[in-house]
């Protein structure tokens, strides 16, 4: 099976970044700002993990990913460090 990327957005994203970088079976983990598409399509801080899903299957990410943030804290920054996962094209969703 071909490598999958997934983007996950949940705090700063230096800190997510790190998150997935611990997994043997991501290949690359880029930092950066992440959108969904129209009508909420405002920009996030997100990392993007490229991964083999024959070893490490997607959901093990989003349970990582759901375990090292706060996706319910109502703060200032929320709109900036959204709690998401970004499917891109939305073929797998």
């Amino acid at each position: 099976m071909p490598l999958i990327t997934l983007g996950f957005g949940g705090g700063c994203h230096w800190c997510t970044e790190a998150v997935f970088q611990a997994f043997r079976a991501v290949e690359m983990v880029e930092q950066g700002f992440i959108r969904s598409a129209p009508p909420d399509d405002s920009w996030s801080e997100a990392a993007r993990v490229t991964f083999d899903p024959d070893v490490l299957p997607p959901q093990v990410l989003i349970e990582a990913h759901l375990l090292t943030h706060s996706a319910t804290s109502d703060h200032a920054m929320r709109g900036k460090y959204r709690s998401a996962v970004y499917v891109p094209g939305g073929a797998d969703a």
